[in-house]
């Protein structure tokens, strides 16, 4: 067995690092859900792709800015608003308001910007040659959708800002084309030429090309998260008085307090054994959760409210628990950390904000390493730890923390 103080003390702060990035995590995953993080995201990806030298150049935090919002970005996007408006796209969403889909496969990508380039309205020639023109002239054709019904729909309601008053009939014309910007119309006939005008072969490096474009938003939105989550850790941090200085300061100082910590993680660890996996299959999975095509997608209220339950759960028990342990909270009021501290309670909580923004995954795995370094852990002093006991039997039944702590690689959603 491995056991001095400083391991010790790191083991505490490793636990409650877990448990308030787990509360953390559940608040964020709350906010995505309302503002739709993920379609946001995933719209960014097409609109890089689709509109890249039509779009403005916006700084990474006009972008975050952009998440907290719903203002209409389609408005101006003469392809995006016509690659959204189609049926294969349009209706993966919720419904009106949450209209724009959080999750797109490949398949579907392919299926519609191939749809897009033939165009209906010239079935004169084959479908090889439409491609051909299409691509050699960097155009799309119009949809002959109607676009009077679902005008809460944003890129209906796009659509229908670009042309005004001079729609014919309330449909698209299939005879109207649309003009792509000069890098994606040369990076269209790269991949048209390296497929050897092969509609399946095209149809896989279009693919391919929406791929390798998820994979970047999936990195944006990992960075947005985590900044999300520094914001929410703050606010964490000052709620629930979660100062670690003063924490790291308690344990090193009391050995009998330190050891009924060190006892409640490794009680927590024994109870939610199955937590590694389930946050394993969160980052294998998010992608999925949203998956219009593959699931049903849940509702707002029911989805929030499961949220919700989760992050109460997690208050009354073990938050509860280790918060009476350590004293943590209100109940001795902010001038105690006004007296003498020199400001290092505000130091305190940004080091929480901070570490809670490295994600419960992070912080399990590592609690889980430390414990094993130590060993099974010593016992509590009976004396002193039948009330700790007590309130691990209370909180005995794990608490299940449905949250998807990071995106999926495959389309972000």
């Amino acid at each position: 067995m491995f056991n001095n103080v400083a391991l010790d003390v790191v083991i505490g702060l490793a636990f409650i690092f877990l448990l308030y990035s787990l509360l953390a995590t559940i608040i964020q995953e709350i906010i995505a859900t309302k503002l739709a993080f993920r379609a946001k995201v995933l719209e960014k990806g097409i609109l890089r792709m689709l509109e890249e030298g039509h779009t403005k150049s916006r700084s990474w935090i006009n972008d975050f800015i952009h998440l907290l919002n719903n203002s209409g970005s389609l408005n101006d996007k003469r392809i995006a608003a016509w690659f959204y408006a189609h049926p294969s796209v349009k209706y993966l969403g919720e419904n009106n308001h949450y209209s724009k889909p959080a999750y797109l496969s490949s398949q579907v990508f392919s299926k519609v910007m191939i749809d897009l380039l033939k165009g209906t309205g010239n079935n004169s020639i084959n479908a090889v040659q439409q491609l051909n023109d299409s691509i050699r002239k960097g155009i799309i054709y119009h949809l002959p959708i109607d676009l009077i019904s679902d005008s809460n729909n944003p890129a209906i309601k796009a659509l229908r800002h670009q042309f005004g008053n001079s729609l014919q009939n309330g449909k698209g014309d299939p005879l109207n084309t649309v003009e792509f910007n000069t890098d994606t119309k040369v990076l269209l006939q790269s991949l048209w030429t390296d497929s050897g005008a092969d509609i399946v072969m095209f149809k896989q490096k279009l693919e391919r090309w929406f791929d390798d474009t998820m994979d970047r938003a999936t990195g944006w939105y990992k960075r947005y998260t985590q900044s999300i989550l520094f914001f929410i850790g703050f606010i964490v941090a000052i709620g629930f008085n979660v100062d670690t200085i003063t924490i790291a300061k308690k344990l090193m100082k009391d050995p009998k307090l330190r050891e009924q910590l060190v006892q409640s993680a490794n009680n927590y660890l024994e109870r939610n054994k199955e937590m590694a996996d389930q946050l394993k299959d969160s980052q294998l999975k998010q992608s999925a959760v949203y998956d219009s095509v593959k699931k049903d997608y849940d509702s707002l209220r029911a989805r929030t409210k499961e949220l919700m339950n989760s992050a109460q759960g997690l208050i009354n028990t073990d938050i509860k628990n280790v918060n009476q342990l350590m004293g943590l909270g209100w109940n001795n009021g902010f001038l105690y950390y006004n007296e003498g501290q020199d400001w290092t309670w505000f130091f305190g909580w940004l080091i929480t904000a901070l570490s809670i923004s490295l994600g419960a995954p992070f912080w399990f795995d590592l609690l889980s390493k430390l414990v094993k370094l130590r060993g099974t852990g010593t016992k509590a002093d009976p004396s002193s730890g039948n009330q700790t006991d007590a309130q691990n039997q209370q909180s005995s039944a794990p608490v299940s923390i449905n949250v998807n702590t990071h995106p999926g690689t495959e389309a972000v959603g």
